[in-house]
């Protein structure tokens, strides 16, 4: 019964927007997020996060705020965590929230995305819904990597059935892809990843057909968490996807990204213009000091799942399909945006750099201290002892010496 409200609200809300057939008949390819039409997305945890509001830049000025609803619980409405004028929400539900957030031109970041972000969000000016979003934060520890170089392969589709009233349907967990990501360096082989999240189709069996016949009813095609509360039910635990290929791209020219991307590809709304905004322009220079054993952990400024990233240990390019094992290793999590050493070592010392977008952004100095040279310090009694010692080893030889002698003499003397 709880679930059925939560959907019954969150379908109100998009029906006042007049968006809900659009936000029921998204496509498999496609989910246009243009005006004020709500759209499901997906993103991963420990990854930045980016909700577009294209009307604001004709909305009065500092006029902005948004909205954000936790869909676990439809007994609440959605709340404003940060106000007109970028004033944030410090206290009350909404503080934690309003404290991880930034507005750019009226559109919401966020630097690192948790799974508790799920919900509807809401861009308002005045009592104007200017734009709208379901949004699921996917957990980022069920991430699925694999590397096609090593022959490992992606994730295979699941489908279930699920009782819903008097009819019976089925739903297929899928993995939607994202394109593949530039190239991690140029001239030479490197790699390249993609990204993929985890969807959910229904679809209702045809009683009058084969039982394993399907027959679409809606085409509802939502994230894995979304899909849970349309239907109330819970679903197989199944995760975001990370796939690796090797690669090699010719150079280009560096473009920086100048205002806002005008994209509506389902893939990059959200996600690439994120990270535009975040991305430091002053290359990190820092020199990490540990103590042997300790554990290193060096990330990498505006890297994240959704960009290429590239790192290099001295003049050692480090890959995901060769040389990144034992102690060193790249974060899945992010995407490679974090490299980790475990119990350092001195040989681990060296500068270790990284590239987002084949420029470089930071160099790290790893230094551990220098181990201690044990000096014994030689006293009286030791040189005492010292002596004593050499001269009983000298006066056994002498005695051993002479009691040979003496044997041999008595033997000669006897024959």
């Amino acid at each position: 019964m709880c679930r059925q409200m939560i959907l019954l609200l969150t379908l109100g809300t998009l029906a006042l927007m007049g968006g809900l057939p659009k936000f029921m008949k998204q496509e498999d390819d496609l989910a246009y997020c243009s005006g004020t039409a709500p759209c499901s997305l997906a993103f991963l945890s420990n990854n930045p996060l980016s909700l577009r509001c294209p009307a604001a830049t004709e909305a009065p000025e500092d006029s902005v705020y948004w909205q954000y609803q936790d869909l676990s619980q439809p007994q609440t409405k959605p709340r404003t965590f940060i106000g007109p004028g970028h004033l944030r929400m410090y206290r009350g539900p909404m503080g934690k929230l309003g404290s991880r957030v930034n507005l750019r031109i009226g559109s919401l970041i966020m630097n690192k995305a948790e799974t508790s972000d799920t919900g509807l969000y809401l861009c308002k000016s005045a009592d104007s819904i200017l734009a709208a979003y379901q949004v699921d934060v996917q957990d980022s520890s069920l991430l699925y990597v694999s590397h096609q170089g090593l022959g490992e392969n992606i994730l295979s589709n699941q489908s279930l059935r699920v009782n819903l009233g008097s009819s019976q349907h089925m739903v297929q967990l899928y993995t939607r892809w994202g394109p593949w990501q530039d190239c991690d360096r140029c001239k030479v082989m490197g790699e390249q990843k993609m990204v993929g999240f985890c969807y959910a189709k229904l679809s209702e069996i045809d009683k009058d057909e084969e039982e394993d016949e399907e027959l679409e009813v809606n085409g509802a095609t939502l994230p894995c968490g979304l899909m849970e509360l349309h239907i109330g039910q819970s679903l197989p635990r199944r995760g975001a996807e990370l796939h690796y290929q090797m690669c090699r791209e010719s150079c280009k020219k560096e473009e920086i990204p100048v205002g806002l991307l005008e994209i509506g590809d389902w893939w990059w709304w959200g996600r690439e213009t994120a990270l535009d905004w975040m991305e430091s322009r002053i290359m990190l220079l820092q020199t990490v000091y540990l103590n042997i054993h300790d554990n290193a952990q060096m990330t990498c400024p505006g890297a994240s799942v959704y960009t290429p990233v590239l790192w290099q240990r001295d003049s050692t390019f480090i890959t995901r399909g060769g040389n990144c094992n034992g102690t060193h290793r790249l974060d899945d999590a992010t995407g490679g945006g974090i490299y980790q050493i475990e119990s350092v070592m001195p040989s681990d010392r060296g500068i270790y750099r990284c590239w987002v977008h084949g420029r470089r952004v930071a160099s790290f100095h790893l230094e551990t201290p220098e181990l201690p040279v044990v000096h014994r310090h030689v006293t009286r009694r030791h040189l005492l002892n010292g002596m004593r010692i050499m001269v009983g080893t000298i006066a056994m030889v002498f005695v051993i010496s002479a009691v040979a002698e003496t044997l041999y003499a008595c033997l000669f003397e006897i024959f």
